[in-house]
């Protein structure tokens, strides 16, 4: 072979090796960029996953470590009143700025405040708020967590007049909403005294015990209110006569 043809054989070797190893070069670096890429994924995966276990946990946490009023019962959103021995269980579930709630009151408070002396039903009293507005000033809100203070302070009777109050004097729907001072003034009609009732119920002491209340009514499978149960059966004729005539059902 002559010393041209060599050198040609030469360059092509050459040529090969250095194309290989450029392939072999553009294969590890595609590689690494694999290799990165599943690292970056799996990071941006860890993170996401953390941010929504970070959530969830603060949501939980939240809704359960929310500050309880005392004498409240059952999973802590429940106020009782009426005999332990009672043979009938009354659920009502109720929004102090609910028009319809006003109504079954107005209507059949009487009723239940008789079946509750006869000792014939007790009361488990479900508050919620969910017709909060700008205009109102979060109006539902504000009266829920007055009546938890009242229930902490005074007890589940000074929490029925409360309530008896509120219903009797609930603001006009789309209207401004009682103030906080309103709302202490019944307070302090109910039973409910001292310096700490106004503070609380101007500085909202309960508010995430309201919203764990709401999520609680949810979870119960409440979407309107009121709703009132009957030994766990809804009752679809909120007048006297109907009420009367389910709790007889459920005595038999």
């Amino acid at each position: 072979m002559s010393g041209e043809a060599k050198r040609a054989a030469a360059r092509q070797r050459i040529a090969a090796e250095r194309a290989a190893e450029a392939a072999a070069a553009a294969a590890a670096a595609r590689r690494r960029r694999t290799v990165l890429g599943g690292v970056v994924a799996a990071v941006v995966l860890v993170v996401v996953l953390v941010a929504v276990v970070v959530v969830q946990t603060m949501r939980t946490s939240t809704s359960a470590d929310a500050a309880a009023p005392a004498n409240t019962s059952g999973n802590g959103y429940v106020v009782t009143v009426g005999q332990a021995d009672a043979p009938v269980i009354l659920d009502v579930y109720e929004d102090f700025q609910c028009p319809n709630c006003k109504a079954l009151e107005d209507s059949t408070g009487s009723t239940i405040d008789d079946l509750v002396t006869a000792g014939t039903v007790q009361v488990r009293y479900h508050g919620m708020a969910f017709l909060d507005t700008d205009a109102n000033d979060d109006y539902s809100t504000r009266a829920l967590n007055a009546a938890a203070v009242v229930a902490d302070t005074a007890g589940t009777e000074a929490y029925e007049r409360f309530h008896d109050l509120l219903f009797a004097h609930q603001p006009a729907e789309g209207g401004s909403g009682l103030t906080d001072d309103q709302l202490v003034g019944y307070a302090e009609q109910a039973g409910a005294t001292g310096a700490g009732v106004a503070a609380d119920v101007r500085d909202l002491v309960f508010a995430d015990w309201v919203e764990g209340a709401e999520d609680q009514a949810s979870k119960d499978g409440v979407t309107g209110t009121p709703t009132v149960l009957v030994d766990g059966e809804e009752l679809t004729d909120l007048s006297p006569a109907g009420l009367t005539a389910a709790v007889a059902a459920a005595q038999q």
